[in-house]
C-alpha cells in the first residue's frame, strides 16, 4: 500500500512550502540590495582608488569624484641632477629660484621645503603628489609682452632738423655730412648706433618691404649711397658734392631696411 496522508496535512505542505520559497527570494533580494555593515568601505573604496589612479597614468590628470576632470597636468618624475623644461616649471612654481632646468641643491632644498609645508614625503623628488600640490605641469613659460617699437618720430625730425647742412666727403657732423655720415649720425641722436659706410649700413639693417618713416633707404649692392625715408615717396639725405641735405623723391632702383 502506499502512504497516506490526511488531506488537512497535504494542504499545509503546500502553503508552507509558498511561504518558504517567498521567504528565501526575499532574503536573497536583501542580500543584494542592503550589504552587511563595512562591506562598502572594504571593497568599493579600495576599486575606485584603482580607477583614479589608472587615469593618471592614462589621461596625464587627476580625476575627480563622478569622472569630473580637475585639469591637473602631471610632469615627468624630476630629482636632483634632472634638467630641462619640467625643472624649470618646478623652480617657477616653488619660486625663489634662478629659472635655469638645472636640479641641483638650491632646487631640492626648496622642494623639500614646498613638500613640508604641503605634508608630502620629504624627499626631494617631484613625483605625481608633489606636481597636483604645485598646481600641475606646464612646459611652456609665462611670455612677458614684448614693448612696442620705439616710434622713428625722433629720427625724422632730427633728419628735418639738419636740412642745409652742406654736402662734405667723409662729413660725420653738422658742419657737413656724407651721405652715410649723415645717417650715422641722425641715428645716434635717436639712441641707435649703426656702421659708418653705406654698405656697413645694409649689411647691418634687415630689408623691408612695408617701409615706415625713420627706415633707411639704399642704393646699390653692396650699397653706394643711402638717405632716411620720410613716406609718401619722399626721403631727406646728403646727396652729392655742392648740394645740402634736402628731402628729395625717391629715384632709381632702391629698397627699404630698417635697424
Amino acid at each position: 500500500m502506499g502512504s497516506y496522508s490526511p488531506r488537512h496535512l497535504k494542504r499545509e505542505s503546500k502553503v508552507l512550502n509558498k511561504v518558504g520559497r517567498r521567504s528565501l527570494a526575499v532574503a536573497a533580494a536583501g542580500a543584494v540590495v542592503v550589504p552587511l555593515a563595512g562591506m562598502e568601505n572594504a571593497s568599493a573604496a579600495p576599486s575606485a582608488g584603482l580607477a583614479q589612479a589608472g587615469s593618471v597614468q592614462a589621461a596625464g590628470h587627476l580625476q575627480a569624484a563622478g569622472g569630473l576632470s580637475t585639469a591637473v597636468r602631471i610632469g615627468p618624475t624630476v630629482q636632483y641632477g634632472s634638467r630641462g623644461a619640467a625643472v624649470k616649471t618646478v623652480q617657477r612654481k616653488v619660486g625663489g629660484l634662478a629659472v635655469d632646468g638645472i636640479f641641483g641643491p638650491r632646487t631640492k632644498a626648496k622642494v623639500k621645503s614646498f613638500q613640508r609645508s604641503h605634508r608630502l614625503a620629504i624627499d626631494g623628488i617631484v613625483g605625481r603628489h608633489t606636481w597636483t600640490a604645485l598646481g600641475g605641469y606646464s612646459s611652456t613659460p609665462t611670455t612677458k609682452p614684448k614693448p612696442a617699437p620705439k616710434s622713428n618720430s625722433s629720427i625724422v625730425s632730427t633728419a628735418l632738423g639738419l636740412r642745409g647742412t652742406p654736402y662734405r666727403w667723409g662729413g660725420t657732423t653738422p658742419a657737413g655730412f656724407d651721405c652715410s655720415g649723415f645717417t650715422q649720425y641722425v641715428y645716434r641722436q635717436a639712441g641707435k648706433s649703426i656702421p659708418r659706410t653705406a654698405s656697413a649700413q645694409a649689411a647691418a639693417a634687415t630689408r623691408v618691404s612695408n617701409p615706415r618713416p625713420g627706415d633707411l633707404i639704399f642704393w646699390g649692392s653692396p650699397a653706394y649711397h643711402n638717405g632716411i625715408y620720410l613716406g609718401n615717396g619722399k626721403m631727406i639725405a646728403a646727396r652729392t658734392p655742392g648740394t645740402v641735405v634736402s628731402v628729395q623723391n625717391l629715384w632709381g632702383n632702391h629698397y627699404f631696411a630698417r635697424i
